[in-house]
């Protein structure tokens, strides 16, 4: 089987990529590359990642931004695709260390994509009349609006109460988000009420990761 596996969806795209350079530029000589090469990757990949964080936004998303980000994404793909060959074939780098960076062995089947371990950081922008917006971002990222490695969707749980509440074994599942910002809206019986949201990364397959810290806020009325 062929390695690495690169993602063909930009959202895909962007999780991998996003995991592929950070874990380099913590320790590139565990994937036999040096400081040099993780700048290398790091150069490429943060302009594709800001310019698929535009793109995703309706409002920003335009013809203009649109060619900028498929610019940004061949550029990175051309120097990444080498690094990640070089790394699968490289026997000094362990089996695990490959998979971690998302390549795939040569000879064996791919490996499941593991449950998410990292947190989700939940932001209010703003409420409205009967709605929330809320931004998300991973605890290993805090300043990108990409999902750690393996996760497709933020699920978000929600628990209206008369005050903040602090257990999300007591919130209902609100839904999936796979785009951002985030609205989360509310009956109107609730308007006055503390709506307290929680998130937790999930995978393909229904895998998820540790809840996020609460956020909570009093619903306005409309």
């Amino acid at each position: 089987m062929a390695a690495p596996y690169i993602p063909s969806k930009d959202a895909d795209l962007a999780d991998w990529s996003n995991n592929f350079s950070t874990l380099i530029t913590a320790a590139p000589t565990t994937y036999g590359l040096v400081a040099g090469d993780a700048t290398n990757i790091s150069d490429v990949v943060d302009p594709f990642l800001a310019a698929y964080a535009i793109i995703v936004v309706p409002a920003t998303k335009t013809v203009v931004t649109v060619a900028d980000k498929n610019t940004t994404k061949f550029a990175m793909l051309s120097v990444v695709r080498g690094y990640a060959q070089r790394v699968a074939v490289n026997p000094g780098v362990s089996d695990s260390d490959k998979i971690a960076l998302g390549l795939n062995l040569h000879g064996t089947p791919p490996t499941p994509v593991p449950p998410p371990t990292t947190i989700p950081l939940l932001s209010l922008l703003g409420a409205t009349p009967l709605n929330f917006t809320l931004r998300y971002a991973d605890e290993l990222t805090p300043d990108k609006r990409s999902k750690p490695f393996g996760a497709v969707r933020l699920d978000t749980f929600v628990k209206i109460d008369t005050a903040p509440k602090v257990d999300p074994e007591d919130s209902l599942y609100y839904g999936g988000f796979t785009k951002q910002p985030a609205f989360v809206t509310f009956a109107p019986e609730d308007a006055g009420k503390y709506a307290t949201i929680w998130g937790r990364w999930a995978t393909r397959k229904g895998d998820v990761g540790p809840w996020s810290a609460p956020v909570s806020q009093i619903i306005p009325s409309a």
